[in-house]
C-alpha cells in the first residue's frame, strides 16, 4: 500500500474531526476504517474530498470502502497518470543498467527474455525474443501487472526489472519478486536496477521502497539465488543481478 498516499488520507481524516468529541475516532482510524461512515456533515465531506482532489490534481475520485481500498485506487490512478504521462526514459543515463544490458543478454542467446515495468519498452526490437509489460504504459506490450500475467512459471530465461520494482511498501515489493523468482528458469538471470529511496520532485506521491545491499542479499538467501552482481550505477541506483542456480 501507499504510505504517502495512507498519510494523505489520515492526515485529513484527522483535521475533519478534529474536535474533542471525535477522539475515539481519530485514535482508531487505521487501514480497514470504512471512510463514509464516519459521522460526516456534508460540508466537511466536501471540504475532505476537495483537499484530496487538490493535492493529487484529480477532477474525480471515489471515496467508497476502506482507506486501504481508498488509497490503493488512488494510487493506481497516480501511478498512471505519472507514468503515463510526466515520467520519461533514461536509459543512455546508467552505465550497467542502461544500453550495455542489450549485449550482455544477446550474447548468451536468449530463449525468452521479459522486460517487467518496460515503461516505453526501449529494449524491443534489440534484445532477442523478449517480451516488455507494464500496467501503465501503452507501448508495452501487455498493460498488466505482474501479478496478473497469465504466464506459466519458468517461462523465460532472462528477466530485466529496471526501476520498476520500487514502489510501495516491502510486502508489496517482495510478492513481485517472488512472482519474478516463479518465472525465471532454473540457471536463469534477472537484471535490476533498484532505487534507495530518493523521491522524485515531479511525483511527490510515488511511494518508493529504498533498496538496500543487505535487503538485496536477504532475497538472495529467502529464496535461493546467487547473487552474481551489486554495483551502484549513474544517479546512485543500485544495479545488480541473480543467477538461479539449480
Amino acid at each position: 500500500m501507499n504510505t504517502k498516499i495512507f498519510n494523505l488520507i489520515t492526515k485529513n481524516l484527522q483535521n475533519s474531526f478534529n474536535l474533542p468529541k471525535y477522539k475515539k475516532i481519530i485514535d482508531n482510524l487505521e487501514k480497514n476504517t470504512i471512510v463514509k461512515e464516519l459521522p460526516w456533515t456534508p460540508v466537511r465531506f466536501q471540504k475532505f474530498e476537495n483537499n484530496i482532489k487538490q493535492e493529487l490534481q484529480f477532477d474525480n475520485i471515489d471515496l467508497s470502502g476502506t482507506i486501504e481500498e481508498i488509497v490503493n485506487r488512488l494510487d493506481q490512478n497516480y501511478m498512471k497518470r505519472f507514468f503515463g504521462e510526466i515520467w520519461k526514459p533514461t536509459t543512455e543515463q546508467y552505465q550497467y543498467s542502461g544500453w550495455a544490458v542489450v549485449e550482455e543478454i544477446n550474447k548468451q542467446n536468449p530463449k525468452s527474455v521479459l522486460d517487467f515495468g518496460c515503461g516505453y519498452n526501449p529494449f524491443k526490437n534489440r534484445i532477442k525474443n523478449i517480451v516488455g509489460i507494464d500496467p501503465y504504459n501503452n507501448c508495452a506490450d501487455y498493460m498488466v501487472d505482474i501479478l496478473d500475467f497469465k504466464i506459466e512459471p519458468k517461462s523465460f530465461d532472462h528477466i530485466i526489472a529496471f526501476g520498476s520494482l520500487n514502489f510501495n511498501n516491502k510486502d508489496d515489493i517482495e510478492i513481485r519478486f517472488q512472482r519474478l523468482v516463479e518465472l525465471l528458469m532454473d540457471n536463469g538471470k534477472m537484471y535490476f536496477r533498484a532505487n534507495p529511496g530518493i523521491s522524485w520532485k515531479n511525483g511527490p506521491y510515488v511511494d518508493i521502497f529504498p533498496w538496500s545491499f543487505e535487503f538485496v542479499y536477504d532475497l538472495s538467501k529467502k529464496y535461493n539465488l546467487h547473487l552474481e552482481t551489486f554495483k551502484i550505477d549513474n544517479n546512485e541506483r543500485l544495479y545488480f543481478v541473480f543467477h538461479k542456480v539449480i
